[in-house]
């Protein structure tokens, strides 16, 4: 027997399949292929909302529609004959019906419990992973555009996520060091233990504090990691997958900034004001001459809308703006007057004339 279209077996459990669909899918499932094809594609499945759900009720209406369903087909086909059947015989379709009806909900309760089973596994593993070396358990979280995250570490440091950004720590802080692991844009207010010193590994830059307040940017476009001192002193390393791994560590005051460039492979050390490094995690949008697309992309990640320019439109000049917790709709009113454009949104595309 075939394999199965996945987006049937999801409608299946989303209780949306016809009575037909059902009937098709009953039959696959009972089969030795399909049982195991079903195994499979329960591994391979992703939960858009990382939840596990399963409209058990309304798969088990459907099932009952297909046995009623199938019943009224024969009823039908033999009208005459079923005004004269014995009672004793409508006893035993009835039972039938019912036998019919507990093998479907006994099949429904076992593959849920499959399905549960395997989508809680998975989903552990996605939130939480145990180092076996040094058997630490490690958590995971994880920004989509348009969101943001603010997290209290169990030895009481503060990190707030920005869009598209990805951390994992440990459950508990054990050791002589207390390590995070990070992608993305993410601002650091450490709890101070001098004799714990709190290290974060980014994909080029490794910072080193004892407590003290930071920001880490990783742009992968751009090749361009970050880290940037509100308050205190950090140290910054380059990390050992770099091609700068020799390069000297970097001391850090508040304002300043290390500054590493995979394009032009530089790193040293900048100064930065506060709207360019910190404003973000006050939720202040900051462009300072950026490019009509730079400007469209961050917006983007921050707002989780697309953009579709149309081929007539065209941007000649750099933007720079600051807007202070305002709306899309408010920022993009600014934007067209700027650049004299029209705009129309439906729903989280904004077309742009």
């Amino acid at each position: 027997m075939k394999s199965m279209d996945p987006e049937l077996i999801r409608k299946f459990f989303d209780g949306k399949c016809s009575p037909e669909e059902v009937h098709q899918v009953l039959i696959w499932i009972n089969s030795e292929e399909g049982a195991k094809d079903l195994q499979e594609k329960f591994e391979k499945f992703e939960p858009t909302n990382k939840q596990v759900y399963i409209n058990s009720q309304s798969v088990l209406d459907k099932i009952h529609d297909r046995i009623e369903l199938e019943e009224n087909e024969s009823l039908s086909a033999k009208e005459n004959n079923v005004r004269n059947i014995p009672s004793k015989k409508r006893t035993k379709n009835t039972l039938l019906k019912r036998w019919k009806l507990g093998i479907a909900m006994s099949f429904l309760l076992t593959v849920m419990a499959s399905a549960v089973w395997l989508f809680s596994n998975r989903r552990h593993e996605e939130l939480l992973t145990l180092d076996k070396e040094n058997q630490i358990e490690y958590l995971t979280k994880q920004t989509q555009s348009g969101e943001k995250l603010t997290l209290k570490l169990n030895d009481g440091s503060i990190i707030q996520l920005n869009s598209n950004t990805t951390i994992r720590f440990p459950k508990h802080f054990e050791g002589n060091t207390r390590e995070v692991y990070m992608e993305g844009q993410a601002f650091f207010d450490v709890h101070r233990d001098e004799n714990k010193p709190f290290i974060v590994h980014s994909r080029d830059l490794i910072t080193s504090v004892l407590g003290t307040s930071f920001a880490i940017l990783e742009d992968a476009a751009t090749q361009v990691s970050q880290v940037a001192v509100l308050t205190g002193k950090v140290k910054v390393s380059m990390s050992s997958e770099s091609d700068l791994e020799e390069a000297d560590d970097l001391y850090l005051d508040p304002m300043d900034a290390a500054s590493f460039n995979g394009v032009q492979g530089s790193f040293e050390r900048i100064k930065v004001d506060y709207d360019n490094a910190f404003a973000w995690k006050d939720n202040v949008i900051v462009f300072q001459n950026a490019t009509f697309i730079e400007v469209l992309k961050k917006l983007e990640d921050w707002y989780g809308v697309n953009f579709q320019l149309k081929s007539s439109f065209k941007a000649h000049k750099d933007y720079s703006g600051r807007f202070d917790d305002q709306t899309l709709e408010e920022i993009l009113i600014g934007l067209s007057f700027t650049y004299d454009f029209e705009y129309e949104i439906k729903n989280d595309t904004i077309i742009i004339h």
